[in-house]
């Protein structure tokens, strides 16, 4: 008989860095492997959501659905996992408030050692709920792509010497998500960031937006730097056709779906270690997540001739696809729901 897996998500939006974007691809995966799955984003459906489902797969923590269907799920006796997309990790760029500390002692605790398992997206995310025994059982399970769907994307490699290039940043315009410390990285670089554009793309999640477009016209930088709407997959992948290099500087453990897309691309990737996925080291530039690390890896990879980081990109794509794409990574998370349920 066949598996029937719900995912739950904050939002069903393809937004620029969220998950959404690629679970569509797990879903065709676990299909072709003889698994059901569905998604539910939404208060409204979560009385029948639990209806002839063997397995739910929640994806990200500390909204308010993710809690509701863990507790139905556990009152159900239905196991569930839980990727919490780093926030369940605590540090300078996600502070819980007291009462939030409080809320996850007295009420989530439970709910989060009550899952079958806890799954990480990168190394250091694995590193961080290990180092707070968050859970018993801790996998690193990172999230793919289908490749496919981005064969034939243009992008900014035929670039002209004369040509400003283009550095994109592919995601939510929160600081701890980097942008802020792009910025100042790009200003600090100096003469080796002349001739380059930068693309801060993606959902505002505040007012954020605001605030960066006031600093950049206080530097008097807007011929330098742009903003963009990124929340359709079209858009993004527009987005990425004109891209010479994609910065994932999150400070934060946050999703590498932009690093996958600019990957399976061919656009070259620089990338902290709260979103690099693992196994790709050697094909994009990683570095800490301080400002002085992203300046100095960003410099090392502006200075390079356009050829070779054409070549960076096209190593990336070949090493990504072979691990990343959904025909291939889907078989972890056959194996993984088949373990529990």
């Amino acid at each position: 008989m066949s598996l029937v897996i719900l995912h739950v998500l904050e939002s069903m939006n393809p937004d620029a860095g969220s998950v959404a974007v690629c679970l569509g691809g797990l879903h065709d995966a676990l299909a072709s492997r003889g698994l059901q799955s569905k998604s539910v984003a939404s208060l409204a459906d979560v009385t029948h959501a639990l209806h002839g489902v063997d397995i739910v797969h929640i994806h990200g923590w500390g909204y308010e659905l993710a809690h509701r269907i863990a507790a139905l799920a556990l009152r159900a006796g239905k196991p569930y996992v839980v990727s919490p997309h780093g926030s369940l990790t605590f540090g300078p760029h996600n502070r819980p408030t007291w009462k939030n500390r409080l809320r996850f002692v007295w009420r989530c605790r439970r709910l989060v050692r009550e899952a079958a398992c806890v799954i990480a997206i990168n190394p250091q995310e694995e590193h961080d709920l290990k180092s707070r025994r968050i859970h018993p059982r801790i996998r690193l399970l990172p999230y793919g792509l289908s490749f496919d769907e981005y064969t034939g994307t243009p992008s900014g490699r035929g670039v002209h010497p004369s040509a400003n290039r283009s550095l994109l940043m592919l995601g939510p315009l929160h600081p701890r998500g980097g942008c802020v410390a792009l910025l100042k990285a790009i200003a600090e670089i100096g003469p080796d960031a002349n001739g380059w554009n930068v693309v801060l793309a993606g959902k505002d999640n505040g007012e954020w937006r605001k605030m960066l477009e006031s600093a950049v016209r206080r530097k008097k930088s807007e011929d330098r730097v742009t903003f963009a709407e990124a929340c359709t997959v079209a858009q993004q992948r527009a987005l990425l056709a004109g891209a010479s290099l994609v910065a994932s500087p999150g400070l934060h453990i946050g999703l590498s779906v932009s690093i996958m897309q600019a990957v399976a691309s061919g656009v070259p990737v620089i990338a902290s270690t709260c979103t690099a996925p693992p196994g790709l080291d050697c094909a994009i530039q990683v570095f800490a997540p301080r400002r002085e690390e992203l300046r100095e890896a960003l410099r090392s990879v502006l200075r390079i001739p356009d050829e070779s980081r054409r070549a960076m990109g096209e190593k990336a794509r070949t090493m990504g696809r072979a691990v990343f794409d959904w025909s291939v990574l889907a078989d972890q998370y056959v194996q993984l729901y088949k373990s529990i349920a």
